[in-house]
């Protein structure tokens, strides 16, 4: 049994108390309470005093009035509110004791109250001094142990003495000195407690078995023991105090000094002790029966028993002492009530103890740094929780102090939740403690608040300590991960832990991370790929989209090969498949949502890798886009793509890049680059931006691309045009057999060129072809053939190569100006006609001879009309007609519509100048113009 002093503390408050009113001043009093808000006093003279808590006191005789009769002892019943007291005559020894039930609600509000005294028999002939009393709380039992050691058991209802039974329970060779009841939780079980000066006993009482369970061999004084509210019986001795159930001894306290008196006060045991106590209190958790109290063989104390008392309060919850201090003349009774407790004297004081509050205790502990007492008293007093973390920070910082840091720690982890991590951390960062500071934080974790930035300061604890062991310990045996995962994977990262952050990644699928492990850290592209490829095509684009890069710096096939998957895969779920008939609603509606690696964003992963791109481009369109069918209902999204990957591989070509990889699987001759390009230019599946593909045709001096180019968007002027400017005859020449007839005006470029350059083979027979066609299209005139053949000093052409063309059009235009001779004449001589006629109408009579009726061919009669036109009708024959000839009067209609659509014509300026702009004769069309006479038309305006 271990040995240590108890500490001394005064955390109660002493007071006499003064002005007390008479009952207390009388010599021998007895003092009596428990629980129900009244202290009962009983002097010499027989009398009881109840004293409320205005100290108003009621007083009443209680004995007989015999002489010498006294109340020798009390027992307040607070749960049927009933004062048990004992009379007897102190001057004969033959007197039998006298017991009284009084009722205490009836003793306040009245004076004439009658007891109810308890029948009993005396255990032998001989009277002997009652020395102890117990009663259940319901008085359904009471026990009477005698000096004699006899116990008496009374059972029934003994507070109306009705059927009563009274059995001897056990008789002792010794007196019997303290009595207690106690009760199981049901109230079914009694068990009776008894204590001799040689013996510990306990009684089933409930039962008819009286046989007693001897507790221990040894006993106790009178008013030495009593039961705490766990049913617990506790003995004081002279060198102890003891704690028994009804199994057994359990543990004790080891409290040196002849005890007269044990109460209890909460969780305090109020103790008297004669004359000046030394304390040297040893505390055994043993139940074994075999354990004693060891004291010291070299102890040289020396008790003094006069009239002074020690009265000692002992915190049992705290092991200390709460008080101590001396009750002159000696402790008489002890009082506990209205939360405080009342010590009557000797000398007839009344000392108030009241017990400081927990916060006037602590400051006492704290004072003298005692904070493991005041954490343990705090938890004690029920204190929350918030508080008691600040004594734990209290009892931290001064062990800091001290440089105790791992002890320290240990306090200030229990503060968490409570005390701002920060304040701890800054400590320990500052002192280089990382040992400690991983605990902590490792505590913090498991509690469930740390942050991302203490789990990156644990993991940086053990990175820095090289901890390897308690790093995976932390991250392989967390159940619930109470950190910030991205934050663990990083700090491991970047501190070289890659096994550590991989699992990490790979648990909480952190796919990303993982990949970047894999691809930048360990270099590990073949795995990376594996991953991937177990990965679903949305998911791998992403990675792939910011992976790529490094992975085809590796392994260039495997990742073009992944890529040309995913592409392929991601257009197939975007495209969808339409309905059965193809309608275009229905693939534009089956369009899905699923993310997509554009083919504009995987280019640039091919940075350094052109040859490889030219591989992936080739793949993905020979997978993809290749047949007509495959580009019907695309989205703008992939037809982008489709433009892009065209584009790209025909600038690859036209650079001189090859791919490593074949398209095709059978074995075919392999092309140079140009050759692809040229093929890609002429394929008519391929969508790529014009614009863009000459502008790389030219820019790389491709002009076979160029002229394809020209020929896939039918421009063969612009065709025409490249040949030219390459001399490229023999291209000539099968273009203008090829169009020559569809585009005759092709002929003008042709025999300009030919005029330039005498110095080609065959140009006088190239020369004639092309002039042969002019003609025969009258494509431009005389004058500007002759101006193209002569017009330019590099022009070789001779008069012997252009006779026959000159030839015939001077025989043209001489038949053409006799023609045109020949007509102004007949033109002329009709108009002269015309003017002669209408000269002869405005100036001579005109007569009429026809006598029939044009339009009946019947003889004219009056009434009848004559026209100057010389047609003649019956009035009759023409009815509602107007004022023309009907049979003139289509022609004369004709005319007038001509008239009208020259005067239309002679308004409208544009179009003659549109003509006039576009066409090579423009002498022809003023001539035209002219000789529809539109001046005839003008009209003067006032101004």
């Amino acid at each position: 049994m271990a040995s240590f002093q108890l500490r001394q503390f005064h955390f109660f408050k002493r007071e006499s108390l003064e002005d007390l009113p008479e009952a207390f001043k009388q010599p021998e009093l007895l003092l009596c309470s428990n629980g129900g808000d009244l202290i009962f006093i009983a002097d010499s003279d027989g009398s009881i005093h109840i004293v409320n808590r205005s100290f108003i006191v009621r007083s009443f005789v209680a004995t007989s009035d015999v002489p010498g009769t006294r109340i020798t002892q009390m027992l307040h019943i607070h749960e049927t509110r009933t004062l048990l007291t004992i009379e007897e005559n102190v001057s004969t020894a033959s007197s039998r004791p006298i017991i009284k039930l009084w009722p205490v609600d009836k003793l306040l509000r009245q004076t004439d109250v009658q007891p109810v005294t308890v029948k009993y028999q005396q255990p032998t002939s001989t009277p002997h001094p009652l020395t102890a009393v117990a009663a259940t709380p319901s008085i359904s039992q009471i026990a009477l142990g005698f000096a004699g050691g006899h116990i008496v058991l009374i059972r029934g209802n003994i507070a109306k003495s009705k059927s009563t039974k009274q059995r001897t329970l056990h008789v002792a060779p010794e007196p019997v000195t303290n009595l207690h009841f106690i009760s199981d939780d049901t109230g079914t079980s009694t068990t009776l407690f008894a204590t001799t000066t040689a013996q510990t006993l306990a009684f089933d009482t409930s039962g008819s078995k009286s046989d007693p369970s001897i507790l221990e061999e040894r006993g106790c004084g009178i008013g030495c023991s009593l039961v705490n509210d766990d049913n617990e019986l506790i003995v004081a001795r002279d060198e102890a105090i003891y704690v028994y159930t009804t199994e057994g001894r359990g543990p004790c306290f080891a409290f040196d000094a002849p005890k007269v008196l044990i109460r209890r006060f909460r969780h305090y045991l109020l103790l008297a002790t004669a004359a000046p106590s030394s304390m040297a209190p040893t505390m055994d958790h043993s139940k074994d029966d075999d354990d004693d109290i060891h004291l010291d063989s070299t102890d040289s104390r020396v008790y003094s028993y006069n009239d002074a008392t020690t009265f000692t309060i002992l915190d049992t919850k705290n092991k200390l002492v709460a008080y101590t201090g001396v009750i002159a003349g000696g402790v008489r009774g002890v009082a506990i009530e209205w939360g405080s407790v009342f010590v009557l004297g000797g000398h007839g004081t009344l000392d108030h103890f009241s017990e400081k509050d927990l916060l006037e205790k602590l400051d006492i502990l704290y004072r003298q740094n005692l904070y493991p007492l005041a954490v343990k008293m705090a938890q004690n007093g029920n204190y929350d929780l918030a508080s008691v973390a600040g004594i734990y920070k209290k009892y931290g910082d001064w062990l800091y102090s001290k440089d105790d840091f791992d002890t320290a720690m240990s306090q200030y982890m229990q503060t968490i939740g409570y005390v701002e991590p920060s304040y701890i951390i800054r400590k320990y960062l500052d002192a280089q403690r990382l040992i400690s500071l991983a605990s902590y934080l490792q505590e913090l974790h498991t509690a469930g608040m740390a942050t991302s930035d203490h789990t990156t300061l644990l993991l940086n604890c053990y990175t820095k300590l090289r901890d390897e062991e308690k790093l995976n310990q932390f991250i392989h045996t967390q159940e619930d991960y109470q950190f910030d995962v991205d934050t663990a994977i990083h700090v491991c990262r970047q501190a070289g832990f890659y096994d550590q952050a991989l699992y990490l990644a790979d648990k909480f699928a952190k796919t990303g991370m993982y990949l970047k492990l894999k691809v930048e850290d360990q270099d590990d592209i073949k795995a990376a790929l594996e991953y991937m490829h177990k990965l679903g095509d949305s998911d791998a684009s992403v990675y792939l989209a910011e992976l790529g890069r490094r992975c085809l710096a590796s392994l260039p096939r495997e990742t073009t090969e992944l890529l040309v998957e995913v592409c392929i895969n991601g257009m197939n779920t975007r495209v969808g498949t339409g309905d059965k008939n193809g309608s275009g609603d229905s693939l534009r509606a089956s369009v899905v949502v699923a993310p997509m690696l554009s083919m504009r964003r995987i280019q640039h992963l091919f940075a350094d890798q052109p040859a490889w791109l030219a591989a992936f481009l080739e793949q993905v369109i020979a997978r993809r886009w290749q047949q007509p069918a495959s580009t019907v209902g695309l989205s703008e999204d992939e037809e982008n793509d489709m433009k892009s990957a065209w584009n790209t591989l025909l600038e690859l070509y036209l650079c001189g890049v090859e791919s490593p990889v074949s398209v095709s699987p059978q074995p075919t001759k392999k092309q140079a680059p140009k050759e692809r390009a040229l093929d890609l230019l002429r394929n008519s599946n391929a969508s790529f931006d014009w614009d863009r593909a000459y502008i790389l045709c030219a820019s790389n001096g491709f002009t076979e691309g160029i002229a394809a180019l020209y020929e896939q968007r039918g421009d063969v002027a612009a065709l025409l045009e490249l040949f030219i400017e390459h001399d490229d005859v023999g291209h000539m020449r099968s273009l203008l057999d090829k169009y020559g007839e569809e585009r005759p005006d092709l002929y003008i470029k042709a025999l300009h060129y030919f005029a330039r350059n005498p110095q080609l083979a065959d140009n006088e027979r190239l020369l004639s072809e092309c002039l042969a066609t002019i003609e025969k299209h009258n494509l431009m005139s005389p004058l500007r053939v002759l101006q193209a053949l002569g017009g330019s000093d590099r022009s070789g052409v001779t008069l012997g190569m252009v006779r026959g063309y000159i030839m015939r059009q001077i025989e043209a235009s001489t038949k053409r100006i006799h023609d045109n001779e020949k007509a102004i004449s007949s033109y002329a001589n009709e108009y002269m006609a015309h003017h002669d006629n209408m000269e002869a109408l405005k100036t001579k009579p005109v007569v009429f001879q026809s006598t029939k009726c044009t339009s009946c061919m019947a003889p004219l009669d009056l009434p009848s009309i004559h026209f100057l036109c010389k047609h003649s009708y019956h009035q009759r024959c023409l009815g509602d007609i107007g004022d023309s000839c009907p049979k003139c009067q289509v022609e004369n209609q004709m005319l007038e519509d001509q008239r009208r659509r020259q005067e239309l014509a002679a308004k409208q300026h544009d179009t003659f100048f549109n003509k006039l702009q576009a066409s090579d004769d423009g002498f022809e069309v003023v001539a035209s113009w002219f000789s529809k006479n539109p001046f005839a038309f003008t009209r003067l305006v006032d101004q």
